[in-house]
């Protein structure tokens, strides 16, 4: 209970986050030597200038068993117009080498760095810090993660911004689950509270041996941007 309290007061002052991944991490990482891929769909209907998608290709790699490395290829299209490239990003995960609380609680943290065209991100330049902490008690699955961005350019240059997010689910059977999902974000740490809009969303994940599926429908309220559809295949042969 005390898990979706806080979820919804998260979703209370969200804005729209980024675009090109809408997701809460877990603390997982690839194994040493192996490889996987996941491909991001988010589509915004009914946008007041026109129906927007926005997709991503993220390969990652196990450089250790605790230690991930990961890039992001971007590419935005609107309704009837040609895909536009959205430059890259690249990142390092590394989470703690054992569970605690019975195996039931994991930490880790990653770290990015991204050059994003200013039709995207008015900054271009930019960084993230994601904490992350997730919970695997039976069939409950929860996770926060407490990000801390910071522009490397632009106006808000200097003055890290804190955009939390979190998920709550339940698996009904080993494979499938559902669950809620919150994004917020509540501005420069120095003026926290400066900005109120909000995203929620509900969504069906699929666990396979070699492949997993997460689809999400939410929407913004404060924001013209909804409602949002999201849709993250993973391949992990």
């Amino acid at each position: 209970m005390r898990v979706l309290v806080i979820l919804m007061l998260l979703t209370s002052v969200a804005r729209a986050q980024d675009e090109f991944e809408i997701q809460v991490y877990d603390v997982e990482t690839a194994h040493q030597g192996e490889s996987g891929i996941e491909l991001h769909i988010n589509e915004h209907l009914f946008h007041d200038r026109s129906d927007e998608t926005h997709t991503t290709f993220e390969p990652h790699y196990g450089i250790r068993e605790w230690l991930e490395l990961g890039g992001y290829l971007q590419a935005s299209v609107a309704s009837g117009e040609r895909y536009y490239f959205a430059d890259a990003k690249l990142r390092l995960k590394a989470r703690m080498p054992h569970r605690y609380w019975n195996e039931r609680v994991g930490f880790a943290i990653n770290g990015e760095l991204s050059a994003v065209p200013s039709q995207f991100e008015p900054n271009v330049y930019g960084s993230e810090i994601r904490p992350i902490a997730d919970m695997r008690a039976g069939r409950l699955y929860a996770a926060v993660n407490p990000i801390i961005t910071f522009d490397l350019g632009g106006d808000l240059a200097g003055h890290p911004q804190f955009e939390p997010c979190a998920k709550l689910g339940v698996f009904v059977t080993d494979s499938l689950g559902f669950g809620l999902e919150g994004y917020a974000a509540f501005g420069p740490l120095d003026d926290l509270g400066s900005e109120e809009v909000e995203r929620g969303f509900v969504t069906l994940d699929y666990r396979a041996r070699a492949w997993d599926v997460d689809f999400g429908v939410g929407a913004n309220r404060g924001s013209p941007d909804h409602p949002v559809f999201k849709l993250i295949l993973g391949i992990h042969p």
